[in-house]
């Protein structure tokens, strides 16, 4: 009789705590955690009412009710290992002033694309980047990604100059592929991957200082901390919320077109 050899085939387990929770990620500027329900006042002043904000991002959840909505969503979404959603927080604060969200493209995460929006106080003061940072380091060393994809609309000059920062690489141009109203927006398609991102990334960390922008983020800090305390507080709901899906960069479908 022939002798069969029995072969054992080790499959690389990923570890998937992150589906009962996200871990909190701390930076240079900022704190990120897990979006909560008491962030919808502030990233309704911050983001979903200032049209700087808005002009270049899908439609974002219109009310502080919808966004609570959104925020249900996210957690649900990431409970079933589909989507991260992280709030900014930069030091100083304690709700959003902020959100980067990754949501898979293929399985186990190997392409993802990421968006994110900040409040327009915060642009120029570094804590972009250094947020980005600690996003991209989550997304390839704890979700396993292989390519992080990302769009900006061709006319966002500070959107693409912000990928570009950070090493992004631009590969292409998708005609009419944000909705916004009854316009069709072209986009510029980045990419970034794990193996160009693991050479680069100390590179990026160091290139913005602290003490250099610590006038530029004080006064930011000031600006958010007025606009938060102008808000209403809520907390979580006590009931289940209709849910709002929200992505910052939401494509046009095939029969939208």
């Amino acid at each position: 009789m022939g002798e069969f050899t029995a072969i054992a085939i080790h499959t690389l387990r990923v570890d998937d705590r992150w589906r009962d929770g996200l871990p909190v990620l701390t930076g240079n500027l900022v704190q990120l955690r897990e979006i909560a329900f008491e962030d919808a006042p502030s990233l309704h002043v911050l983001i979903a009412s200032d049209p700087q904000v808005t002009e270049h991002i899908s439609a974002p959840p219109p009310t502080v009710s919808a966004l609570q909505g959104f925020i249900a969503w996210a957690h649900q979404q990431r409970k079933a290992g589909k989507l991260v959603v992280y709030a900014v927080v930069p030091k100083g604060l304690k709700y959003a002033v902020g959100l980067f969200q990754i949501r898979k493209l293929q399985p186990d995460f190997f392409v993802a694309e990421w968006g994110f929006a900040l409040g327009s106080s915060f642009w120029g003061t570094g804590v972009f980047e250094d947020a980005a940072a600690l996003v991209a380091d989550f997304a390839f060393d704890t979700l396993g990604v292989d390519r992080l994809e990302g769009r900006s609309v061709t006319g966002n000059l500070r959107g693409n100059a912000a990928l570009q920062k950070i090493g992004a690489t631009g590969e292409a141009v998708l005609r009419s592929a944000l909705r916004r109203g009854n316009v069709l927006l072209s986009q510029y398609l980045w990419s970034l991957r794990s193996a160009d991102w693991h050479k680069q990334r100390a590179v990026i960390r160091d290139r913005f200082s602290p003490d250099a922008l610590e006038h530029r983020i004080k006064d930011a800090v000031e600006e958010a901390r007025r606009l938060q305390s102008a808000a209403a507080p809520v907390g979580k709901p006590t009931g289940d919320v209709p849910l709002h899906p929200f992505f910052v960069w939401d494509p046009v479908k095939p029969d939208e077109q």
